[in-house]
């Protein structure tokens, strides 16, 4: 098929009815959303004005699909910040590079130092001892 007969088609073809009975009242509900009309304020009106019965849930999704697209935030750079000790009950934030473990671990024990908490030694995990040529046993600690 060339392209004069692919238009032909396509312009001999009906337009589809709206798949939504709010489709005619579309703009009318848009507006009320942007006044700050509530949900239950728009169902009432629909039915009393429109002759329209509307569950909440479905004008919710109605005005939630045909809302303004929101700017898109794949523009927007994510921009990590380190934080580093200074005096006691002083941070500094500078931008750039992510913490090293043992910045991350000073960090840590900086703020601890000022939520005055106790640092706890991490105990070694319990579990099976397990080899091959001895029996498998529960290792406490």
């Amino acid at each position: 098929m060339d392209q004069k007969e692919l238009e032909q088609i396509y312009d001999s073809t009906p337009e589809d009815d709206p798949r939504s009975r709010l489709e005619p009242y579309r703009e009318l509900i848009l507006r009320w959303r942007r006044r700050g009309r509530s949900y239950e304020k728009i169902r009432q009106d629909l039915r009393d004005r429109c002759n329209v019965k509307v569950a909440h849930g479905t004008l919710f999704n109605f005005v939630k699909r045909r809302s303004r697209p929101r700017k898109p935030e794949a523009d927007l750079e994510m921009e990590t910040v380190t934080v580093e000790p200074m005096e006691r009950g002083t941070l500094a934030a500078t931008s750039g590079k992510r913490l090293s473990a043992e910045e991350r671990a000073a960090q840590v024990e900086f703020i601890r130092s000022l939520n005055n908490k106790p640092v706890v030694e991490e105990q070694p995990k319990t579990g099976w001892n397990f080899a091959v040529d001895k029996p498998r046993t529960i290792q406490k600690s």
